[in-house]
């Protein structure tokens, strides 16, 4: 997803980004995991992405605001398009 630069409060993070980089590297392992786990359980891959999907909205909301959240979602389908979430693909 998008690096927002303020949070609702109006405060910059304080973590610089090899720090962000790093955090963020071991929550998608850390989610990568879980997946795994929720599937071996037999959960549907359908209402796990989308429970997913309503876990991060929602948190992201909380943190930067509904409207911040809003222009940073308005951008997924060009990104989607473009290939920045499909899993495998070649990069040139």
């Amino acid at each position: 997803m998008g690096n927002f630069s303020q949070n609702k409060s109006g405060c910059t993070p304080q973590l610089d980004t090899i720090e962000i980089d790093r955090q963020k590297q071991e929550a998608l392992g850390l989610l990568d995991e879980i997946w795994d786990q929720a599937c071996d359980d037999g959960l549907n891959l359908d209402c796990l992405a989308h429970a997913a999907l309503f876990q991060a909205l929602s948190s992201l909301v909380l943190v930067y605001g509904e409207e911040s959240v809003a222009r940073m979602v308005s951008k997924l389908p060009e990104r989607l398009r473009c290939g920045d979430y499909t899993l495998g693909r070649n990069l040139q």
